[in-house]
């Protein structure tokens, strides 16, 4: 089954945003397969990220524009089709 393209208006993030995110700290689990996770967007790295034009020439490590404190006291990145507005999570279960 292929995951519907989600069409709805991403809001404004900004710093202090509650905000959830697929998280796992076992790297063999699929990035769809991994849990909600809830947390709270504490840096905004966009200047950064918009300043930088070249190519990184790897698909690892690559920059993000967010950092996200997550409640359970991990620190991960992520950009912002990576988030959704917590408490919004989608009813639909992936199999």
């Amino acid at each position: 089954m292929k995951p519907q393209k989600k069409t709805a208006i991403r809001p404004s993030w900004s710093v202090g945003s509650r905000v959830t995110t697929h998280h796992s700290p076992d790297p063999a689990l699929a990035a769809d397969q991994r849990p909600q996770k809830s947390g709270v967007i504490v840096e905004d790295h966009g200047e950064v990220i918009d300043s930088v034009t070249r190519p990184y020439g790897r698909d690892w490590a690559l920059p993000r524009r967010w950092a996200v404190l997550l409640d359970e006291g991990q620190l991960v990145f992520r950009d912002g089709e990576e988030l959704e507005v917590e408490g919004t999570r989608s009813t639909e279960r992936r199999k």
